[in-house]
């Protein structure tokens, strides 16, 4: 896949960068796309390299701004086994000093754990250096999410010298063991994370913890423009969730909740907007529960779509759990978006998400897994208008001074063509903790 050829940018910042990710488009991985958008803007020369072709049917209207050409790395081993062999054949006998050693730690590191994983990024990476970054030698590659393409990017590294960098996110960091975790960070010319929670966690794992760097993903804040909770009489308050379908978002927990409201008595309608493996569960527990004239389940749609239900909705829920094998979220991104709208916003407390949300602040957070608490949270907001309009301004004041992408991706520019060593351009201001004038009144009861 090839987008539209570069345009020329007006920006100072300069040099080539290859963007490894998973996937290309993801309508779930908005935070990426945006972030790529605002790279080209600020004058970086992209070209994105993903390990699969996702096949969506909905993409973001955005995607046909990204300048960068997509290619794409065969991900699958059978379907192109000659294609993958010639390459990985190619790079041994042209650099053998540097295949066999790289080639060696892949296999024993897959034979130790009985997984295929390793050898194939590092085929993966023997492709991508044959087939493109030999001839166009990027200056750098940075890679999205700490598994998959950071072991490519890892391996590339060791074929070429070309140095590498990675954004670490959620799943990805707590789904891994840290030996090979800390084998990538400590390879990296640096390492940014999109929660406080996870440097914490990824500076205990490396023996070089001053590349870890925090960086809110952030929004565009001129693109949600403010409008504050404005209920219409006569209309049920409006409560809206979006996230996959997947264990670690909460949603049975949330349909829970919304069956006590029900319960006690209280109107509303909810929109809960996602796909994914959870999606016949949720259908069954909704009509289980009585809830199908209250809950519609709606499937995953891009931003633009999406805005049309932020501007209809009253409290945005999320219902964000730990699961059992440590799968968890950082921030979710829906979060700072409703936010930035001035939709009060109700979730747990969660890995990154009380660094966003200051429980009684600017937004209400319970303990997850707790469908009481989050009807009680959820009937508070509803009953208490005046409540629900102070943490809605609260909560915008929070996105611009912490949460705004234009002004994070500066770090992210800084460390891609600075280093660690020049002058840092902070992302996060120590000011939320002394917070505004709204923020540092006392924390509403509950």
């Amino acid at each position: 896949m090839e987008n539209s050829p570069r345009k020329t940018s007006t920006s100072t910042a300069s040099g080539s960068v290859a963007v490894l990710l998973k996937g290309f488009p993801r309508i779930s991985e908005t935070f990426i796309l945006n972030e790529l958008l605002l790279l080209e803007e600020a004058g970086l020369q992209l070209t994105v390299y993903a390990l699969r072709n996702p096949g969506e049917s909905q993409v973001h209207e955005k995607v046909k701004h990204l300048r960068a050409p997509v290619r794409y790395i065969p991900d699958y081993f059978w379907p192109n086994f000659a294609g993958i062999v010639w390459a990985n054949l190619k790079q041994f006998f042209r650099q053998p000093s540097r295949y066999w050693p790289a080639f060696s730690f892949a296999l024993r590191r897959s034979l130790r754990r009985w997984s295929a994983s390793t050898i194939k990024r590092f085929s993966q990476a023997a492709y991508l250096v044959e087939h493109y970054l030999r001839k166009e030698r990027p200056d750098q590659i940075y890679a999205h999410f700490s598994h998959g393409p950071t072991t490519v990017a890892y391996f590339a590294r060791w074929l070429t010298g070309i140095p590498y960098s990675f954004s670490a996110h959620a799943k990805d960091i707590y789904l891994q063991e840290d030996t090979f975790l800390r084998a990538k960070v400590d390879g990296a010319k640096f390492v940014v994370t999109c929660t406080g929670f996870n440097v914490q966690h990824l500076r205990r794992v490396a023996q070089n913890p001053e590349k870890i760097h925090l960086c809110y993903h952030g929004v565009d804040v001129s693109q949600f423009s403010f409008r504050g909770p404005r209920r219409e009489m006569g209309r049920p308050p409006v409560i809206l969730s979006v996230g996959r379908f997947v264990p670690k978002k909460g949603f049975p927990v949330l349909i829970k909740a919304l069956s006590h409201l029900h319960s006690r008595g209280v109107d509303f309608r909810a929109y809960l907007i996602g796909g994914g493996e959870l999606k016949p569960q949720l259908k069954a527990l909704t009509a289980e529960l009585g809830l199908t004239e209250k809950v519609a389940l709606l499937g995953k749609m891009p931003q633009e779509k999406l805005l049309s239900y932020y501007q209809q909705a009253d409290i945005l829920a999320l219902a964000c759990q730990v699961e059992a094998d440590g799968d968890r979220d950082g921030i979710p991104n829906v979060l700072v978006e409703a936010m930035a709208m001035g939709i009060p916003v109700v979730s747990t407390q969660v890995s990154g998400i009380p660094e966003l949300i200051h429980d009684g602040r600017n937004g209400l957070l319970v303990e997850q897994k707790d469908p009481v608490a989050l009807a009680d949270a959820l009937q508070q907001l509803i009953e208490q208008p005046e409540l629900a309009g102070r943490l809605a301004a609260a909560a915008r004041w929070t996105v611009e001074q912490n949460f705004n992408a234009r002004v994070n991706v500066r770090k992210i520019l800084h460390l891609l063509v600075g280093g660690e060593d020049g002058p840092g351009v902070p992302c996060y201001s120590p000011a939320v903790a002394q917070m505004s004038p709204s923020l540092s009144s006392n924390p509403v009861d509950k």
